[in-house]
């Protein structure tokens, strides 16, 4: 994207709105609450307040909005969890049964947030306080606000798992001008050939797009290998699960003639909401079908045949040990659930005709005798009847089934190329865990225990003996301090030009994660984890006083460098040092990194020909490229300007050249 995004009227009509909706939104959660009382919990992330926590900064934002995102995300999480570091992955959702999923599957090893409303202060707040370097959207959360706030910061957008149907893109190309930020900028690994096909109509990139295959092919058979317990076993379990009301209801209307011709036979229900546990044991009990419920650890009684599944993260455990399984939504107009979490297993299935939620896949489970399609109460009676009647018949259809899976594994690894691909080359071992703590005056220390022992805000103030250094934009007020780990540059944050006159080092109050010295300490992490030739960011102190705030940072000290001013003063730099210098900046910019003060102060030249840029103050990662030039330009008038204040200063317009001849872009080919 050469330009920064610009809102659309129908966007920030868009914005309107939501901003409207919030107050309603929030109180239909208190409302919702009233059943599930984890509704009403931390609210304020749904407003973009998530903990201020510098650890999974610089990692990945992954959106898996409700259980089914998070289930067909579970090996795409696994491959990620190997690869970064700990808690470097947050993993949002919308519903606290999402969140639960999480926890079952992975306990604390994942950070969970609620995601935020889709207005802009709760999404800048939420990428202010988490700073990704991307966003990894599951199946299709594609929220105008989120997009446009990714695209002004030049942030990596991959849908993953995608699914569109031909009814959703009509949607989309209807509001074509909503999403007109979208698309240019999005990368996407579809599920299947039908939804690729759709985004590059909508205007994603044909190079952006690929069919990864279903990430659910990927599940694991592995997990949950607990026995039955003693009242089921002997017992022939036919699972009915993610079952939604019209599921439910045609499974009582069927049970009675399976259970007469099957009275070993039990039905285990497994409704999808948990809201629902309640309203499906109160029809059970309508229907005169006496049942146990499993939340309340009850046993199946004589004369009782059916059990009520009303727990969570159990699904797995049931199809295992089922003798016939169901997929829900399939019966109820929903348009179906999961049938790959039995497959996998070697389960065939049974489900109902609707199935606009993933058309091909049921079809071709159909086709290759891994399923059967029913389409009614009367249709699903006969046969669960049949199968259970000739089960080495439905046992060879589990063969079929694990054939299904094997021939479509491997969307992982496609929709980690694709990650690969939007984020380009990271080091994400660069990712070191940051401590940070909080005094009684609310004064904040991160820091990087590898590089220094914990810091207190009095280790900020240099002794007196502590070598001054003329550099950078805190020439004069930064000092080389020695340490265990290896010596680092303490710089104090110091105010320029008239407003320097009422106060030189006081800035107005920000929230904590927008304080420049914080701000600049996640930034340096984040691009030590691109490799980039910047300092390595060691500790920064947010020292609030009243309404108005102070800061430091202390960054690894680069040995045997000197500025470029300092090397002009004693020599006309080499052909090579002005292309280190020439690179350093491209490198940089490819990776969209604006340098608020780019000029000869900041740039370092060290042995062999390297170069280093540093002083990252009010810097950020930003979209478009129109501010390149400028930033060029501003490196060239401090160079002229230095020119004209230095004696001698060996500094020859025709340099100018070598350092652009080097900062052309690299081709293509070669960009991250």
């Amino acid at each position: 994207m050469n330009t920064s995004p610009r809102a659309t009227a129908p966007l920030r009509a868009y914005r309107g709105l939501m901003r409207a909706l919030t107050l309603p939104l929030l109180g239909w959660l208190w409302w919702r609450g009233r059943r599930e009382p984890a509704y009403r919990e931390r609210l304020r992330e749904r407003l973009g307040f998530i903990p201020v926590d510098p650890t999974p900064m610089g990692g990945l934002w992954l959106h898996a909005a409700s259980v089914g995102e998070v289930q067909a995300a579970r090996p795409l999480i696994e491959a990620l969890l190997r690869d970064w570091p700990a808690h470097s992955l947050v993993v949002s959702t919308q519903t606290p049964t999402g969140a639960a999923a999480l926890r079952a599957a992975w306990g604390d090893r994942i950070t969970h947030r609620y995601a935020p409303l889709d207005t802009p202060g709760a999404v800048c707040r939420f990428l202010d306080r988490l700073r990704p370097q991307a966003l990894v959207l599951i199946e299709r959360e594609l929220w105008p606000q989120w997009l446009f706030a990714c695209a002004e910061r030049a942030l990596p957008v991959v849908l993953v798992n995608a699914r569109l149907t031909e009814a959703s893109a009509a949607r989309y190309q209807r509001w074509q001008a909503l999403m007109a930020h979208a698309w240019s900028g999005l990368r996407v690994a579809a599920a299947d050939e039908a939804t690729a096909t759709r985004f590059a109509a909508l205007g994603v990139a044909a190079e952006r797009v690929a069919v990864a295959g279903n990430l659910k092919f990927d599940l694991a058979a592995g997990g949950d290998e607990r026995p039955l317990p003693p009242d089921l076993q002997g017992r022939r379990l036919v699972v009915a699960g993610s079952t939604h009301e019209g599921d439910e209801t045609a499974w009582l209307a069927a049970w009675p003639a399976i259970h007469a011709r099957h009275p070993d036979a039990v039905l285990v229900l497994v409704p999808r909401h948990p809201q629902r546990f309640d309203a499906v044991s109160q029809a059970l009990a309508r229907a005169s079908w006496p049942h146990a419920r499993r939340s309340r650890g009850e046993a199946l009684q004589p004369g009782q045949h059916v059990l009520l599944a009303d727990t969570m993260g159990e699904l797995m455990f049931w199809y295992r040990h089922a003798a016939l399984c169901f997929v829900g939504g399939t019966l109820a107009p929903v348009g179906g659930h999961n049938p790959l979490e039995p497959l996998s297993l070697g389960q065939p299935v049974l489900f109902g005709p609707h199935t606009h939620n993933a058309p091909a896949l049921f079809d071709e489970a159909a086709q290759r005798g891994a399923a059967l399609r029913v389409a009614d109460a009367a249709a699903l009676e006969a046969a669960v009847v049949q199968a259970l009647s000739f089960p080495e018949t439905w046992a060879r259809r589990g063969q079929a089934a694990l054939a299904l899976m094997a021939d479509h594994r491997g969307a992982t690894q496609r929709c980690l190329q694709a990650l690969h691909a939007a984020t380009g080359p990271v080091q994400p071992q660069r990712l070191v865990p940051i401590e940070h703590r909080t005094d009684a005056d609310g004064r904040t220390v991160w820091f990087d225990p590898a590089r220094t022992a914990a810091l207190a805000p009095a280790d900020f103030l240099p002794a007196p003996a502590a070598e001054r250094l003329a550099t950078g934009s805190g020439r004069g007020q930064a000092a080389l301090v020695p340490a265990a780990a290896g010596p680092y540059v303490l710089r104090h944050y110091r105010r320029g030009g008239l407003v320097a006159r009422l106060s030189d080092d006081r800035f107005l109050r920000e929230p904590l994660a927008r304080g420049r010295a914080l701000r600049e300490f996640a930034l340096l992490r984040l691009m030590r984890s691109w490799d980039l030739p910047v300092p390595a960011p060691v500790a920064a102190l947010y020292r609030p006083h009243g309404l108005v705030y102070s800061a430091d940072i202390a960054v690894a000290w680069l040995p045997d460098t000197r500025n470029l001013v300092q090397c002009l003063r004693e020599a006309r730099p080499s052909p090579a040092q002005w292309a280190a210098l020439g690179r350093a900046i491209r490198r940089l910019h490819e990776r969209q990194v604006f340098h608020a003060d780019l000029n000869a102060h900041n740039l370092l030249l060290g042995a062999q020909d390297t170069a280093w840029v540093v002083d990252f103050d009010k810097c950020a990662v930003r979209a478009g490229s129109g501010w390149k030039a400028a930033n060029l330009a501003r490196l060239q008038r401090s160079l002229r300007k230095e020119a004209q204040r230095q004696t001698p200063f060996h500094w020859h317009e025709d340099d100018w050249a070598l350092l652009l001849a080097a900062y052309e872009p690299a081709p293509a080919s070669e960009r991250p």
